[in-house]
């Protein structure tokens, strides 16, 4: 079943938290749009005055103009032409893009309020890049930067939004150029600096206080977005919540009693702060809630921390007072479904073990290979890849699932394994390691292939290719002479940093570490030689309590417990 929403670019810029760190020569080929953020309806745009052209000297930070903050974008715009422009630093890195040039212009403002947003408009072919500096021109530190519209094959105007956390009275800088790949014909930009209004106080993601939610039970969380700025990238002002589930659940989200209903809202969920991986949802109705607004499902979300961004959007009527309720239940048995509505890129071969599998382009519903089966011994790691069909896009993105205790889901932490791709998206490698207490029998084994998201086992994606296999787990036949005597881990208790001084005979070696539920916390591989240290960094990362570290090698496998404090 294809999706009913429709796509939205993400902006990824917000000046609170800095820029990505990256690069990119090119952006992607500019009809294929980003999957990333998705609302109800598409944001319309603001119009831009056209006005005299001005600016050309300003060339350098020490010669910048001088702009008075407005209260507000409208009869504040003032043009200017970047035709003589010359570059005066590097192009940044910004949405993991970096132009080949940064003809720049300069400007400097003083603050009036603790945020202050600069709006600039490119017109034409000229795709604006704006980047803002604290300090002085001899010591400027980049606040961050926002260049995330992508200029269609006819020329429109584009805008960028950058929102700054400013002091009262303080001078801070801004430099605005076109992204050159192709070059500008038209040089032509506005630019407005404004003071924002008091923001909410969860204007930032991470301003929020995660709830914990459990299956069978509902959070609701209630707000006014009036004020909300972009200071997440969104491209809307916003707000947000966040909620923490421990196991995998289905989600539900709805806008009921929402008063006037909203008529636009954001689908998915971020699964970081601030937001820049999302987990898609399913679907989504304006007929469940009895009010007319709407209400979003999510499918198999894994444990974990999720925000969730309240958009204000004036065109649509979504912004003022709201009441957000999300529901937890638990999940339905069998495999989840997941689709992509076109496979522009597509898995075209798989290799893992013994299955060698080319195939051509099927968009729609998982391609069942299950009959196709390769073993793997408890413990042991087996490499895989992945190639991509013959469109490919450096955004291309590649995840196996694995369900190794075989509940028919794949959510537990060690059953996802992100491929890496040095060749921009052509071709996908990784390890496939079974934990050591993996069952055994036959497997399922999910590949999926995406565009601009991050691959999720069920679900909708808009492009992309999934495909399942069989993985054989076979029991570890090794004879249980490695003991706890080969080894020893230290300090013990310790806050999560710790070391393992091995002592076996050199060996591949298999580092597990479970919690009490035995869930997989950490799991590596290892070449170990007789007398070497291996550092375990986890600090920060593990809660206060009792764990299990488990070694295995071809000799047996040995556990110790630990004590995090």
């Amino acid at each position: 079943m294809k999706n009913l929403y429709l796509a939205l670019p993400l902006l990824v810029a917000s000046l609170v938290g800095g820029t990505a760190s990256v690069a990119q020569s090119a952006k992607p080929q500019p009809e294929k749009t980003t999957n990333r953020v998705r609302t109800m309806v598409p944001v319309v745009a603001h119009p831009v005055l056209g006005l005299e052209q001005r600016g050309g000297s300003n060339n350098e930070c020490a010669t910048a103009i001088a702009i008075t903050v407005a209260t507000e974008c409208s009869g504040s715009i003032a043009s200017y032409d970047a035709t003589d422009a010359t570059e005066s630093q590097p192009a940044a890195t910004c949405n993991t893009y970096t132009s080949p040039e940064a003809r720049d212009l300069w400007f400097s403002f003083v603050a009036t309020s603790t945020v202050t947003t600069a709006q600039v408009e490119g017109t034409l072919s000229f795709d604006p890049v704006i980047e803002g500096f604290s300090g002085d021109c001899g010591t400027l530190v980049s606040m961050g930067c926002s260049d995330a519209t992508f200029p269609p094959a006819e020329p429109v105007n584009t805008t960028e939004t950058l929102n700054m956390v400013t002091v009262v009275g303080t001078t801070y800088y801004v430099r605005v150029y076109s992204y050159w790949a192709p070059e500008p014909v038209d040089f032509g930009f506005s630019l407005c600096i404004f003071a924002a209004p008091d923001a909410p106080a969860n204007d930032l993601c991470s301003g929020t206080t995660p709830v914990a939610l459990t299956s069978g039970a509902t959070v609701t969380f209630t707000g006014d977005n009036t004020n909300a700025l972009d200071t997440e990238g969104l491209g809307n002002g916003s707000v947000w919540h966040s909620f923490t589930i421990t196991e995998c659940l289905n989600l539900t989200l709805d806008y009921c009693g929402t008063d006037p209903a909203f008529g636009n809202a954001l689908l998915g969920l971020f699964m970081d702060c601030p937001g820049t991986m999302v987990f898609g949802a399913a679907n989504f109705d304006t007929e469940t809630c009895p009010d007319g607004n709407v209400t979003i499902y999510y499918e198999f979300v894994p444990a974990g921390t999720y925000y969730y961004a309240v958009i204000k959007d004036e065109v649509n009527g979504a912004v003022g007072p709201y009441t957000v309720n999300v529901t937890a239940s638990p999940l339905a048995p069998g495999y989840c479904d997941a689709t992509a509505e076109a496979c522009d890129e597509y898995i075209a071969q798989v290799t893992v073990g013994v299955i060698n599998n080319t195939s051509e382009c099927a968009d729609g519903p998982i391609v069942d290979y299950t009959s196709q089966s390769t073993d793997i011994m408890q413990g042991e790691t087996i490499s895989i890849t992945v190639l991509n069909g013959p469109v490919t896009y450096a955004l291309d993105a590649v995840s196996v699932f694995i369900d190794w205790n075989q509940n028919e889901s794949f959510c537990e932490l060690n059953e996802t394994v992100t491929l890496a791709t040095a060749d921009e998206g052509v071709t996908f490698t990784g390890d496939i390691t079974a934990p050591g207490d993996a069952l055994a029998g036959s497997t399922r084994m999910r590949v999926r292939m995406v565009y601009d998201e991050v691959p999720q086992a069920c679900g909708v994606s808009a492009y992309g290719e999934i495909e399942d296999y069989t993985i054989n787990v076979t029991q570890f036949n090794g004879v249980d002479e490695f003991t706890n005597s080969d080894w020893a881990v230290f300090p013990n208790p310790n806050n999560g940093d710790m070391t393992i001084r091995f002592g076996g005979s050199d060996a591949k070696v298999a580092i597990e570490l479970f919690d009490v539920a035995g869930r997989t916390i950490h799991q590596e591989q290892r070449q170990l030689s007789n007398g070497q240290q291996v550092d375990l960094g986890l600090a920060g990362t593990l809660a206060n309590g009792m764990y299990t570290l488990r070694l295995t090698t071809t000799e047996g496998r040995s556990e110790q417990r630990v004590i995090v404090q």
